[in-house]
């Protein structure tokens, strides 16, 4: 199982050749690709101030993910990640937060090409 962040799905709404590329693969594997809510809202707030090309592409790439909510369970690893980071005097903001919690919590890998991801312990990665 993969979760998505939203810069993967603009960037693939954007035709950045290296997200379809990766897209494609995980599509090939048949792996259930998720989107957290806050990413989802991310997604749609950004193509409001693109063209209908764009919005049309992204809106097809919400349809191919499976939302994951923001439950009591990613809420608690939100905040357990916010005072680690907070610990080695880093933050991460609000959407990115939910995001990593939400993949953590779920034991699903983060595909996302955001170095702040990196500084998230317990976190798999797949970069594209």
């Amino acid at each position: 199982m993969a979760s998505l962040d939203a810069r993967f799905v603009l960037d693939c709404a954007s035709e950045l050749p290296s997200a379809v590329a990766r897209y494609r693969q995980l599509r090939e594997r048949g792996e259930p690709l998720y989107l957290s809510v806050a990413a989802r809202a991310a997604v749609v707030v950004r193509g409001a101030d693109e063209g209908e090309r764009f919005r049309r592409r992204a809106e097809a790439l919400l349809r191919s993910t499976e939302p994951l909510d923001i439950d009591p369970g990613s809420v608690r690893c939100a905040a357990a990640i916010a005072h680690e980071l907070a610990r080695e005097g880093r933050r991460m903001d609000g959407v990115d937060l939910f995001v990593a919690a939400g993949a953590r919590q779920h034991g699903q890998s983060l595909v996302s090409r955001n170095p702040s991801f990196k500084n998230v312990a317990g976190l798999v990665r797949q970069s594209y």
